[in-house]
């Protein structure tokens, strides 16, 4: 089915919110039931890109935003039908919720797409597949396979001569204590072979713990997880205020990689759930070439080719480690290098998905430092009860966005990842003093019950 322009009735996406003003996407009439399509003249000059999308990927209206001027862009849906009335907006769209590959690659070749790309996780390996049956640029389905299974990550990673933990891959089926092993060095870390937002991602200090997570994973129908050693902190980046790891923006195209955005963190809440980030980091210049460098050896050693990069890598007291590697732009990224003065991450990923390869600049100019901060529920909740204060934050100086999540009386659970935060703040400070006065300020100005 392709679709064409249309009201807004039956769009649901919770990332998607009321459009914007401005004039819609020509509408040249509704296409025929034998599946040909009638010729959109409007920037017809400008390449067409095909986003594999769904209602858990970035913002429609940030990717028209990033689009605007470069490229058309084709919305190829897959699943959350209903979020297709609120796409036609900015341009074509293709349904292949539920198709086969042949059948789904033969329903997108029909609107000739000059390039293809995803901007999430769980599309990555559909996204490929395409790619690979249209002759598209992206990454090849063998690479797309390794960048969302970690434990397979890993051990290319170890193949390519990188260091990092030692790990294993543990059947949620069976959880009994001979399939541990005996030579564990607690703590470790244990997480699902697949998964995102450090959704079931813990820290285990004895087997008896290991245990239960496993098996807790495994009752909520998560699949194989991934076990491996706890990489220690290094004390100097993570002074004062801040995690001691950092994430890197990249884009490689046409043979050439590049670094647009190192971004520090704060400290996480409990497990393993992201408070925040911003850019620039905090790292010295000598400690970001270690941290590029690192990088880059971990994506040619995946064997990554086109797309955008979102990197996470821990900082020990050994030298850079690199967590994971992501195909993809980072989510939430965007925003916070926009907020402090820089390019386009969005942007910078649809020119080389384009086929165009990426500038040679090096990290992105930026004039303040961009943040967002998270607010993350304590472990123990179960449940919001009160959000008191959140209106004052945005007479904060420098906050550009405030953003409720979880509202009184809605659900909360740690184990669902980074992805259960109360509300977020996005804005942008002159210096990193500004910021931690931002980020207690917040503190202050806000409280939240929980039960």
């Amino acid at each position: 089915m392709h679709l064409w322009p249309g009201d807004l009735a039956g769009a649901t996406s919770r990332r998607e919110t009321p459009l914007r003003r401005g004039a819609p996407w020509p509408h040249p009439g509704e296409p025929g039931g034998s599946g040909t399509l009638e010729t959109v003249s409007t920037a017809a000059d400008l390449p067409l890109l095909a986003i594999v999308h769904n209602s858990d990927s970035v913002s429609s209206f940030d990717l028209a935003e990033a689009a605007s001027g470069l490229c058309r862009i084709l919305f190829v849906l897959d699943g959350d039908p209903s979020m297709a009335r609120l796409l036609h907006h900015f341009g074509p769209v293709t349904d292949i919720t539920g198709l086969r590959g042949p059948e789904a690659a033969a329903r997108v070749r029909l609107l000739q797409p000059d390039g293809i790309a995803t901007f999430i996780d769980a599309l990555l390996l559909r996204t490929a597949a395409l790619a690979d049956d249209l002759g598209l640029l992206f990454h090849s389905p063998d690479v797309a396979a390794t960048l969302v299974d970690k434990y397979r990550q890993r051990q290319a990673l170890q193949r390519a001569g990188l260091p990092g933990p030692r790990f294993r891959r543990i059947d949620s089926g069976d959880v009994s204590r001979e399939a541990l092993g005996a030579d564990l060095d607690y703590p470790v870390v244990v997480k699902p072979q697949a998964g995102a937002a450090s959704r079931e991602t813990t820290l285990v200090v004895d087997r008896d713990q290991l245990l239960d997570a496993v098996a807790r994973a495994s009752a909520v129908g998560i699949g194989a997880m991934v076990v491996e050693d706890y990489l220690p902190d290094s004390e100097a980046a993570m002074a004062p205020d801040y995690a001691s790891f950092v994430s890197v923006e990249s884009v490689m195209g046409a043979g050439r990689l590049r670094h647009l955005a190192v971004v520090g963190k704060f400290p996480l809440a409990p497990p393993f759930r992201e408070a925040g980030h911003f850019t620039p980091s905090q790292l010295p210049p000598a400690a970001v070439e270690e941290v590029l460098d690192a990088v880059g050896a971990a994506v040619l050693g995946i064997g990554i080719a086109v797309g955008g990069v979102h990197t996470e890598v821990k900082l020990t007291p050994a030298g850079p480690r690199i967590i994971e590697v992501n195909g993809r732009t980072g989510g939430a990224v965007p925003d916070v290098l926009s907020a402090a003065g820089g390019g386009s991450l969005l942007e910078a990923a649809m020119r080389v998905a384009l086929g165009q390869p990426p500038g040679d600049g090096g990290l992105s100019p930026c004039s303040r430092v961009g943040y967002k901060i998270n607010v993350q529920p304590p472990m123990w909740a179960h449940v919001v009860h009160s959000i008191e204060g959140l209106e004052a934050v945005s007479e904060i100086p420098g906050v550009r966005s405030v953003n409720l999540l979880r509202k009184p009386g809605d659900a909360v659970d740690w184990r669902l990842g980074s992805d259960e935060e109360v509300f977020h703040v996005i804005g942008s400070v002159a210096d990193l003093d500004d910021l931690r006065a931002v980020r207690h300020r917040i503190d202050d100005l806000v409280s939240v019950s929980y039960g």
